[in-house]
């Protein structure tokens, strides 16, 4: 017997965790990001969780150092940008059933940007600070994933997303800073 909301068989419950890699561009420069995803699999059709990623390279704004010159303060060094975000995974799995087969993760959350300034050592000899500009933002990432079962609990996931971000309002940069094209890689490890 059928319903609306299941069927007559045994619904299949598991779980997974997964390292990602992501190239992106911001701010017209190449970045990498890294974070982790994971969440519950309901049935083998869709996964609920969890997804947080944070930029791990270099991203410098000529623009951002001269607004702090023109404040009054002189970086000893280019200041840095510096990002993260995560939020909430919504994935359904196509054909999971097939040892290739196609996700659909989109993440639904927030983040936080600001820059990073190298303004010499001070008394606490942390020689970075954060100026007064930060912000969050709010984040909307669908993609799609081509995932192969390499063994029983891992999968090998190469994906494209599209970031769409709320805009940022941070000196010298551009309000769509955080928008933007990812390629990324995973791997999956868990009961699927």
């Amino acid at each position: 017997m059928r319903t609306l909301f299941g069927s007559d068989h045994d619904l299949h419950y598991g779980g997974w965790g997964a390292p990602t890699a992501a190239y992106t561009r911001i701010m017209d420069q190449d970045a990498m990001l890294v974070g982790l995803r994971g969440g519950w699999i309901i049935d083998h059709r869709f996964t609920l969780g969890i997804a947080g990623y944070g930029l791990v390279s270099p991203v410098n704004n000529a623009n951002y150092d001269a607004y702090l010159i023109a404040d009054g303060l002189t970086p000893q060094r280019n200041s840095r940008f510096q990002t993260g975000y995560g939020g909430l995974l919504l994935e359904p799995i196509i054909a999971y059933r097939s040892p290739v087969h196609i996700s659909l993760p989109i993440l639904i959350g927030a983040g936080g940007c600001g820059y990073q300034t190298f303004t010499g050592l001070q008394q606490d000899f942390d020689p970075y600070s954060y100026h007064d500009d930060f912000q969050a933002f709010f984040v909307l990432e669908p993609g799609i994933d081509l995932e192969v079962n390499l063994v029983k609990l891992v999968k090998l996931g190469l994906g494209a997303s599209y970031r769409y971000t709320s805009d940022v309002t941070l000196p010298g940069t551009p309000k769509n800073a955080m928008e933007g094209f990812n390629a990324s890689m995973s791997i999956k490890v868990g009961v699927f």
